[in-house]
């Protein structure tokens, strides 16, 4: 398995050279939708992050999923048991679990299920989440159960991982709520990439023309062209270095 890059799920942006925040995934009917809050790490070329600091939230998602391990619920291909473990040996192997789902598994031939279904993960650009989290979509009221309730619904799996901590995540459910709401208002839903973006780096030519594209077509979106600038000085000399 060597270096491969990926894109920002929001922008498109590729996300070599900054961090990123993770969303867990599961197929529902036409698409994905949610199944945990964002995760923040650095991205590791790898199709995922590492560096994860423990907060409630990154507590709750490793506890929950070792549980359901334990239980028999989250199975997990022994191909990959020696690299990440079986229950995962901490919250960045299970998420590189999500990311063998997205790039090296099928319906037939799983990296890992929950009750019987595979679990994906999504990346967002540090500095677009941030930006989409403090901006005019996030959710009204002050309610986290309400917020909760508007991102998930009734879904079974995020009801049993956040049942107990909704108040100590009030502030990724916040955040979540607002990314979901923004994609809602374009019109587009959560995704993956497409197999051909798949396996292939990123270097400067197409960097700048990835963040060209977002900026022409964010251009009515003034907090994501802030934050595709806040981008462009983190990636700093990847976006020139020919």
């Amino acid at each position: 398995m060597g270096f491969y890059d990926s894109r920002c799920a929001v922008t498109g942006v590729s996300l070599r050279g900054t961090d990123a925040v993770a969303v867990g995934l599961m197929a529902n009917e036409g698409g994905y939708r949610p199944v945990t809050l964002g995760i923040t790490g650095n991205y590791n070329r790898l199709g995922s992050i590492d560096g994860i600091k423990r907060d409630p939230n990154s507590d709750a998602v490793f506890a929950y999923f070792c549980r359901r391990a334990w239980s028999g619920d989250f199975v997990m291909a022994e191909e990959y048991a020696d690299a990440y473990g079986d229950p995962p040996r901490d919250i960045d192997s299970l998420l590189s679990y999500f990311e063998r789902n997205v790039s090296d598994s099928s319906e037939e031939r799983p990296a890992a299920t929950l009750y019987g279904h595979r679990v994906f993960s999504a990346l967002v650009a540090r500095p677009v989440w941030n930006a989409l989290a403090a901006g005019e979509f996030a959710p009204g009221g002050d309610s986290p159960e309400a917020w909760f309730r508007e991102v998930f619904g009734d879904a079974r799996e995020p009801g049993e991982l956040y049942r107990d901590t909704l108040a100590a995540v009030a502030r990724d459910i916040h955040a979540l709520a607002a990314v979901n709401g923004f994609l809602g208002a374009r019109g587009r839903g959560w995704s993956l990439p497409d197999e051909d973006e798949i396996g292939g780096q990123h270097y400067a030519s197409e960097m700048r023309e990835f963040l060209s594209e977002a900026r022409t077509c964010f251009r009515d979106e003034p907090s994501v062209l802030r934050a595709l600038d806040v981008y462009a000085e983190a990636a700093g000399e990847l976006l020139e270095d020919d």
